[in-house]
Parts: structure tokens; C-alpha cells; sequence
């Protein structure tokens, strides 16, 4: 009896010791980005897709990426269709690298040259500095009138993600349960 109960204290303690390593580490927080950007037509009312990046930069961090200046450069893939499937290394910066798995335009209109508009949302996966890949959300804008400056082409952009990752606790809760079903079988088997 006495060999049995620590054969199932052992099997708990190498249990609890697995659950512990599974348990993932996932990204949090937010990471923003700004700069300029080249679209397909004159105007954010009515373009399609980023033709370039003009000088991308990561502006804010929360949570995970705040190991990350703002000011450090990104690397984001060019061209991109707004409305697009999945894009492997979509985005970089500070080590984190990002996963497209869907975008789509959200709203677009105005008069162009004025007030036009363009939202685009996605979602993909972020991975990266030890972390364990998690899902984000994100979503990306630019606007009229173009800013004048170094390149007269360009529009301006604002870019931002965030985790939207729920903890698994379902081996948890699967190895609590294995737990207390051991520990009932003992208490029955002390009992009889």
C-alpha cells in the first residue's frame, strides 16, 4: 500500500513537473508602427495595395515588445494587397517576427486628396525573442492629404497589433483532474 501511494505521488509529481514545461509563454501587449508609405494610386480612398514602405519605424510598445526602442527600424513586405491570404515574415522588428495569415479592407472612402481613408485588419501569428507564437490581431491605416516632404509620393501610415491570446488551461485543468481522480482511488482504497 505504502509502495503504491508513493508510486502515484510520483506520477503527480512528473505530471505537474510536464504541465509546467508545456505551459507556453505567449506574446502580450502592443506594437505600433509609423512612417510613410507608396500606394498603388494617388489616394487612400482608392487604392488596393502598398506598393513600398517608406522608412517604417516602431512607434509604442506594450507587454512583450517593450524590449523594443521606439525608433528601431522594421522591415515590412512589399508589395501587399490589402485584401490577401497568408504572407509568411509579413513584418519585423526587434526579433519579433510576424505571420500574415488574412487581411481586408474595414472601411474606405472620402474625397481624395482631402479626407480620404483606408483601414485594413488581419490577423496572423507573432513569434520571436523566446516567446511562443500567438495569435494577433492588428490593423493599419493611412489617410489624405499626402504630408510634403522628402518623398511627395508618399502617404503617411499608422500600423498597430495586439495579442489576442487566451492561456491554455485545458491541460491544466486535465491534469487537475487526473490528480484528484488518483488521489479519490487511494482515499477508496484506504477506506476498504
Amino acid at each position: 500500500m505504502k509502495n503504491s501511494l508513493l508510486k502515484i505521488a510520483s506520477v503527480a509529481t512528473v505530471a505537474f513537473a510536464l504541465a509546467q514545461s508545456l505551459q507556453a509563454n505567449p506574446i502580450t501587449g502592443t506594437i505600433g508602427f509609423t512612417g510613410r508609405v507608396v500606394l498603388d494610386t494617388d489616394s487612400a480612398a482608392t487604392a488596393t495595395q502598398v506598393s513600398s514602405w517608406v522608412n517604417p519605424t516602431v512607434n509604442g510598445t506594450s507587454g512583450s515588445f517593450t524590449s523594443v526602442a521606439n525608433g528601431t527600424a522594421a522591415t515590412i513586405t512589399q508589395p501587399w494587397s490589402f485584401n490577401t491570404g497568408l504572407m509568411t515574415s509579413f513584418w519585423s522588428a526587434g526579433g519579433f517576427t510576424f505571420d500574415l495569415a488574412g487581411s481586408s479592407i474595414t472601411s474606405q472612402g472620402g474625397n481624395p486628396g482631402t479626407t480620404a481613408y483606408l483601414n485594413v485588419s488581419g490577423y496572423g501569428l507573432v513569434s520571436g525573442n523566446g516567446y511562443e507564437a500567438t495569435t494577433m490581431i492588428w490593423n493599419f491605416s493611412s489617410q489624405d492629404p499626402k504630408i510634403a516632404g522628402v518623398n511627395d509620393n508618399a502617404d503617411s501610415f499608422t500600423f498597430s497589433a495586439s495579442n489576442i491570446a487566451v492561456p491554455d488551461g485545458a491541460s491544466t485543468i486535465a491534469l487537475l483532474g487526473f490528480a484528484l481522480t488518483g488521489a479519490s482511488m487511494l482515499r477508496k482504497k484506504f477506506v476498504a
